[in-house]
C-alpha cells in the first residue's frame, strides 16, 4: 500500500474513534484550542447558541497542516454561505467528499476571498449559482476519507496573494465581529463596509 493512501486510512480510522470514545465534546458554545506549537493564536469568543468549534487551524513549516477550522453538529444541519458571492465549485472527491468553493470578489486590497466548504452530506448549490451571506448551500455531513465518520463542516478561508494564487488563512480573524469573535448570521446585523468578513457557516439555535 502506497504511504500517501496508509496515511488517509490511518486519519480516517483515528478520526472514526474520537466520537465513540467521547474524545470530541457535542455542545454548543465551545471552541477546542490551539495546538501547543501553532504561532499565532487567537482568543476565541463563542456565542453559547453555536455549534462548537472541534479543530482550529494551524499551518506546519512546510505550508501544510489543518488549513481550516472543523465545525461540530448533526449529519444534515444546514450549512449557510459564510458571506455572498458566485459558486465556481461544486463537486464530490474522494478525500474531502462533498465539497463547495465561493469565490467572494476582491477585499479592499483588490484580492480575491474564497471560503471552501468540506465533508458535506448534500450539495444545493451548482458550479455558477450566486448566493448570499446566510443562505444555505449544503448541508453537514462526514463524506469523504479524511472526515473519519466524524460529522462536521471543515470551513477554510482562502487569501490571493497574486494573481490565481491564494493561501489559506485562519478563519478566526475575519469575524464580522472582530478577529476571534466567532459571529452567528443575524440578517439584521451591518457587516462592516469595503472589508471581507464572515458569518459562521453554521446555524445559531
Amino acid at each position: 500500500m502506497r504511504q500517501g493512501v496508509r496515511w488517509l486510512v490511518a486519519v480516517a480510522a483515528v478520526s472514526g474513534l474520537l466520537v465513540p470514545a467521547g474524545c470530541v465534546q457535542q455542545d454548543y458554545g465551545w471552541a477546542t484550542s490551539y495546538r501547543p506549537d501553532h504561532n499565532a493564536k487567537i482568543p476565541v469568543v463563542m456565542p453559547q447558541q453555536a455549534p462548537s468549534i472541534s479543530q482550529q487551524f494551524y499551518r506546519d513549516p512546510d505550508g501544510s497542516g489543518h488549513l481550516g477550522i472543523d465545525i461540530i453538529d448533526k449529519i444534515g444541519t444546514p450549512v449557510l454561505a459564510a458571506a455572498g458571492g458566485q459558486v465556481i465549485d461544486s463537486y464530490f472527491e474522494p478525500a474531502y467528499g462533498n465539497r463547495i468553493t465561493i469565490d467572494h470578489g476582491p477585499n479592499a486590497d483588490g484580492l480575491r476571498m474564497m471560503t471552501v466548504y468540506k465533508h458535506l452530506n448534500s450539495r444545493g448549490v451548482s458550479q455558477g449559482a450566486k448566493v448570499e451571506r446566510g443562505q444555505q448551500i449544503a448541508t453537514l455531513g462526514n463524506t469523504g476519507a479524511l472526515a473519519g465518520g466524524l460529522p462536521h463542516l471543515h470551513l477554510e478561508v482562502r487569501r490571493e496573494v497574486r494573481p490565481q494564487v491564494f493561501r489559506a488563512i485562519d478563519p478566526n480573524t475575519v469575524w464580522a465581529g472582530g478577529v476571534g469573535q466567532v459571529t452567528c448570521f443575524d440578517p439584521t446585523a451591518p457587516i462592516e463596509p469595503g472589508a471581507f468578513r464572515i458569518t459562521y457557516p453554521v446555524r445559531c439555535r
